[in-house]
């Protein structure tokens, strides 16, 4: 089989059978790189924390057309350009819910290999796939432009990624000859979406299984995990980050985990945990302790956001999404006492409080994890300004 970039310190498996591959079980996604006080992408930075990753063994690097408004893919084509092309895989995606005409996925593609400064992309995904998307991908017949790209030599091989239920994952899967797929999936949350039934079916027909939000955006590690949980893992001496990974890497299926990592130090401790990772080095320690948290995080989470930003740019209002229900969730954990969240509300400017809310629905058809947002940002509205949305 084919690898890149192998270093003995680094563990690699097959990405699937339909491949010829060995992936890094540790690949970087691109998603939360590194970024300025603006909010950009911290270019300097983002370029050597993804350097620091390759030279310990890492092949496989995950992007997609929409991250950080294209920055990400124009990023990585900058690694690539300094002597890592022949060296590693590059997956990259395309955003279907921006295809209205035809030849949109050509012109979309163009842009992807001008960023990246490619004129191949190792492994390309149908993003975000849903019931939705997945017909509309079926309406723009990009199953066969992906079959002719395939065969121009400018698509290795195909896949999608994935945020639905089970029975959509089993009916995109069983609609086309699948490389590989994507789907979200931690210790947390193994019962929803595609989750370990998916995992299980993809593999069992050959097909790749890349994992991504594998500490759900951060939120099962860190300052961002509800206290009642770090409290869990501080009490067993169990490490959260390394804890989740092995969860995952313990079992065969996954290929390759991608860890959205924004500091070097992430990289470090990450390459530190794959190194001894396999199927079955999970203690029992370490499998009580994850379950006692999962129980904790669905008692006590209101709201399952992983702060993937992917519906601010649907509000037309601004509202920011996202920290609100930080806000809130943080509030609501420490049973609303002798917190920070209200003062840090109040501070928020009118149109980016929930109570701008115009109840649009826009928002709803971008998150991932399908969370009902205007209902929740009525509640958060209720809970920091004492009254209904305006």
């Amino acid at each position: 089989m084919e690898i890149r970039n192998y270093k003995p310190t680094m563990r690699y498996r097959p990405f699937g059978n339909r491949t010829d591959v060995l992936v890094s079980m540790l690949g970087i996604g691109a998603m939360r790189l590194p970024l300025t006080s603006e909010g950009a992408i911290d270019e300097t930075r983002a370029v050597e924390l993804i350097e620091a990753g390759l030279e310990r063994g890492i092949n496989y690097i995950d992007t997609a057309y929409v991250y950080n408004d294209g920055a990400s893919e124009q990023i990585v084509g900058d690694v690539l350009q300094r002597g890592w092309r022949d060296k590693v895989y590059v997956a990259t995606k395309m955003p279907v819910w921006e295809l209205e005409r035809p030849g949109d996925q050509a012109r979309l593609f163009h842009t992807q290999l001008e960023r990246l400064r490619v004129d191949q992309i190792d492994f390309y995904l149908l993003h975000s796939l849903n019931a939705r998307y997945w017909q509309h991908a079926l309406r723009s017949e990009s199953l066969a432009w992906l079959d002719e790209e395939k065969r121009r030599g400018r698509i290795r091989f195909a896949g999608f990624s994935f945020h639905d239920d089970f029975d959509v994952f089993k009916t995109i899967v069983d609609a086309y000859d699948w490389d590989f797929c994507q789907i979200q999936y931690n210790y947390a949350q193994h019962d929803i979406q595609a989750g370990t039934r998916g995992l299980q079916y993809a593999h069992s027909k050959g097909i790749g299984v890349a994992i991504m939000e594998p500490l759900f955006g951060g939120f099962l590690t860190g300052p961002q995990m509800p206290p009642g949980a770090s409290q869990l893992f501080e009490e067993n001496g169990v490490n959260p980050v390394a804890g989740a990974l092995r969860w995952i890497w313990n079992q065969p299926e996954p290929a390759v985990v991608l860890s959205g990592m924004s500091e070097k130090y992430q990289v470090k401790e990450n390459l530190r945990i794959v190194e001894t990772a396999d199927v079955g080095v999970l203690t029992e320690r370490e499998r009580q302790v994850l379950e006692q948290v999962c129980r904790y995080m669905r008692e006590n989470v209101p709201i399952p956001c992983s702060k993937c930003g992917y519906c601010l740019k649907s509000c037309p209002v601004g509202i920011k999404i996202p920290v609100v229900f930080d806000l809130y969730n943080k509030h609501l954990l420490v049973n609303r006492k002798h917190t920070l969240q209200p003062a840090l509300y109040r501070g928020m400017l009118p149109s980016e409080k929930a109570s701008a809310c115009i109840r649009c629905g826009a928002c709803k058809k971008h998150c991932p994890q399908s969370i009902d947002i205007p209902a929740w940002l009525e509640k958060v509205a209720a809970e920091f300004e004492g009254g209904d949305p305006a």
